[in-house]
């Protein structure tokens, strides 16, 4: 018994780390790119649809999905009604692994690991690299299967196919299903492994019918909605509204199979032909296109409900030292941490544009009132720019593409020149407060001061706007 859970435990550990390193590779070839197209092609609910099936065919994880969704609302490229058709796509694009699995690519696995390493070991182009890793994932992934399958004495399945029979017909066992789905899938953070799992069993004759399969597809996704749900905390409201309608998606989802379409799915998926195996990799993606089919009419109608029980509350906003937008939950995204990077610099740039009229204002009308106020925003803008370079450096310590690499030395350009607008204010101040203490008028040095400093902020503040688009001048 411990000889067969050591090689089941590893096993599965092959298959997570092999679709791990497939989703990472893949990402690197094409995420970038996706991700930028993910926020600007999805206006219309259809093609959010489409795209967010593609994706989610490419990651294998609708939870991945759906964090990045969340990560893109919060740094500004998506709104969450464009969200709505992109999580109904990534319900679809998850059924891919497992339809792979149907099909038995076993002897696929070790091609794939030694092509997988060629070509990464013997090319020097990037893309090819990670395209040697995309097959090494892939290869791995269907190893860690092998070794599952063969981990399970052929004595053992009549026990497991009976503890399937629990999940079977009664309300009670559907009840059991569900909370081993949804159990299972929360642990390992991907429907796409456990429903994968459970075609492979089935591939092995350890599962009886569909109705013993359907409770436990059922509940592997509800527990794909774990991930996003705890993604979603400390965000933005848009983007909780992006968790909360996953997660509602899939509920009623649960509901539809259950109440109305259960004895449907009975009857055509075994008219469709093919073993037990691909008659549960079919039903799961009869389901989630059933959903979709459903939903996709009224996403307007359904953005609306989700606002009404997530409403927008009026938030205390933090003071100028805080950071709004960095979130290190991102960096290792660089397309999202970017954006989020350039909110936040921006923000800083609007600070800094305030410091200097307000010094400006004051060190000219000798307003005192107007010159304490640049002293407290002195203070917060030197802890806000700590934050952002630090945030910055850690970006650029991450697996970048060539885009994102030339832009992290204009974003620490752009909060070093905020930083210098900040120190001309504070020197204003300085030269402000001498002038209101001894009532000095403003004419001739005084005035060259202020014109000199006016020009050189000028200077900076139109060389950010070039080469950082975001800020507005």
């Amino acid at each position: 018994m411990k000889a067969i859970l050591i090689q089941v435990f590893g096993g599965l550990g092959l298959f997570l780390y092999g679709l791990h390193l497939m989703s990472d590779s893949l990402q690197r070839v094409v995420g970038d790119r996706m991700k930028k197209v993910l926020g600007t092609i999805t206006k219309r609910p259809v093609y959010g649809l489409l795209f967010g099936t593609i994706v989610t065919g490419i990651l294998q994880s609708s939870s991945a999905t759906t964090v990045m969704v969340v990560g893109l609302i919060n740094a500004g490229l998506m709104n969450f009604f464009q969200s709505i058709g992109v999580i109904l796509g990534a319900n679809i694009g998850t059924t891919v692994t497992a339809q792979l699995v149907a099909f038995n690519p076993e002897q696929w696995a070790l091609p794939a690991i030694g092509l997988g390493m060629v070509l990464h070991l013997f090319f020097k182009d990037a893309k090819v690299k990670d395209s040697g890793l995309i097959l090494l994932g892939f290869g791995i992934l269907f190893l860690g299967l092998v070794l599952m399958k063969k981990a399970i004495p052929t004595e053992s399945h009549h026990i497991i196919k009976d503890l399937f029979l629990l999940s079977s017909g009664s309300p009670k066992g559907i009840l059991i299903g569900l909370a081993v789905g949804t159990v299972a899938t929360a642990i390992v953070q991907s429907s796409s492994v456990t429903v994968s799992i459970l075609v492979m069993l089935a591939s092995q004759g350890m599962v009886g019918d569909l109705k013993e399969a359907i409770p436990l597809i059922l509940g592997c996704n509800i527990g794909t909605c774990i991930t996003a749900l705890i993604a979603s905390i400390g965000t933005d409201v848009d983007s909780k509204r992006a968790a909360i309608s996953h997660t509602f998606f899939n509920f009623f989802g649960v509901f539809l199979t259950l109440v109305i379409f259960y004895q449907f799915y009975l009857w055509i998926i075994p008219k469709m032909g093919g073993s037990l195996a691909h008659q549960i990799a079919n039903i799961h993606v009869m389901i989630k296109l059933m959903d979709a089919f459903l939903f996709l009419p009224i996403v307007g109608y359904f953005s609306r409900f989700i606002c009404w029980i997530v409403p927008a509350r009026a938030v205390e906003k933090p003071g100028i030292e805080t950071p709004q937008y960095l979130d290190d939950r991102y960096v290792e995204e660089p397309v999202i941490a970017i954006e989020l990077a350039i909110k936040e610099i921006v923000r800083l740039g609007e600070i800094s544009r305030n410091m200097i009229k307000y010094a400006m204002d004051g060190f000219t009308y000798n307003d005192a009132r107007l010159l304490d106020r640049v002293e407290e925003y002195g203070k917060g803008v030197k802890s806000l720019r700590e934050a952002i370079s630090r945030y910055v450096i850690q970006i650029s310590q991450q697996d970048l593409s060539e885009e994102e690499a030339e832009r992290i030395p204009m974003l620490i350009l752009s909060v070093n020149n905020f930083e210098r607008v900040a120190g001309h204010s504070l020197r204003l101040l300085e030269l402000g407060r001498t002038k209101v203490s001894k009532n000095i008028p403003l004419m001739g040095s005084a005035l060259n001061e202020l014109k000199r400093t006016y020009r050189e902020v000028d200077t900076m503040l139109t060389e950010v706007s070039r080469y950082l688009p975001e800020f507005k001048r």
